[in-house]
């Protein structure tokens, strides 16, 4: 089971935007990390809004892309710098989304790589093209002294952002949820293993609360932030407003699955950290002692000011949104 589990103030010069035919600014946006389930949603949304997009993607993994038509592909690797020079150039806006939730160090995919050098890779190629925008996906519990590598490597990716120069917005979004369309979305995941063991298993007291968040309100946030001067120079936490606990949020999955009781087992303290310390690193096994410090930490916001600032009411983490679960026949 994988879980995906300041205040600056800049001026955006509006000269480089261009007249769009329902009344707002269209940019040319350049998107990294557009293939994945949360970048399909905020390519649709951006898309939606009358900008012009550019989708920075590896060779053959185009065809992850949601649609083709009206967009741009551009093909490099944001660990390689000389693969963006040109891809980015005349950009109006970057969105940077790249990210991974578990390392393959065999494969050279570390935290350290995809999340802070492809950063600065990205960071510096939009200064050098002049991009006057840039919004960058964090993680709610990014920090310098986090409890993992995962978010240590995110709060030093932000801080590329922040003294980029160029006039930023960072999400930190908790938990994300919504119809992934075949790919890795956290509920999915936990469904299948609800829906195919007797028991499921829970870390510790399974207490520690989650803030899921609706992905379509993630995608509104990244889309309504472009021509949106109120967000530049700030951080926003997003989450649903209903934090729940590790076993609320497994009832609820199995409910939306159509069982009435979901029957847990919990695996102490002293049992599963030394297991994900000696297992974790093994592909096979479900979680990575990184995400069981991060997961038993919890992932409640501390504010959610994006409500406002982007006109959202969140979708709720009920079963009764999880439809997508039982159309996948997970039980």
């Amino acid at each position: 089971m994988a879980f995906s589990i300041v205040y600056i103030e800049h001026h955006i010069n509006f000269s480089i935007l261009l007249p769009s035919q329902d009344g707002l600014s269209a940019m040319r946006v350049f998107i990294t990390g557009g293939t994945g389930f949360v970048g399909q949603n905020i390519l649709r949304a951006i898309r939606s809004q009358g900008h012009k997009i550019t989708a920075f993607v590896r060779a053959g993994s185009e065809e992850k892309l949601p649609f083709l038509e009206d967009i741009d592909v551009a093909y490099g690797d944001v660990t390689e710098p000389d693969s963006l020079t040109g891809a980015i150039k005349g950009a109006d806006a970057v969105v940077h989304l790249v990210g991974i939730i578990r390392e393959r160090p065999s494969s050279n995919i570390t935290f350290e790589k995809l999340h802070f050098e492809a950063t600065q890779n990205v960071v510096k190629a939009a200064v050098d093209a002049g991009v006057k925008r840039f919004i960058f996906m964090s993680a709610n519990g990014a920090a310098h002294n986090g409890v993992s590598a995962y978010q240590t490597t995110k709060w030093r990716a932000e801080e590329e952002v922040r003294n980029s120069g160029v006039a930023w917005t960072i999400f930190r979004p908790s938990v994300i949820f919504g119809d992934p369309g075949g790919l890795m979305e956290f509920t999915s995941e936990m469904a299948g293993v609800i829906g195919r063991a007797p028991v499921t298993p829970v870390f510790g007291d399974g207490l520690y609360k989650l803030d899921p968040v609706f992905v379509k309100d993630v995608a509104e946030c990244f889309a309504g932030s472009l021509n949106n001067p109120e967000a530049i120079g700030k951080v926003f936490h997003l989450g649903g407003g209903n934090p729940v606990t590790f076993h609320e949020i497994i009832q609820i999955i199995g409910k939306a699955l159509g069982a009435r009781k979901t029957k847990t087992i919990n695996i102490p303290f002293w049992i599963a950290k030394p297991a994900t310390r000696l297992l974790g690193r093994f592909s096979f096994f479900p979680v990575t002692s990184d995400q069981l410090a991060m997961l038993c930490q919890g992932n409640v916001c501390p504010e959610l000011k994006y409500r406002e600032v982007f006109d959202i009411k969140p979708k709720p983490f009920i079963y009764q949104n999880l439809g997508y679960l039982k159309k996948k026949g997970s039980r």
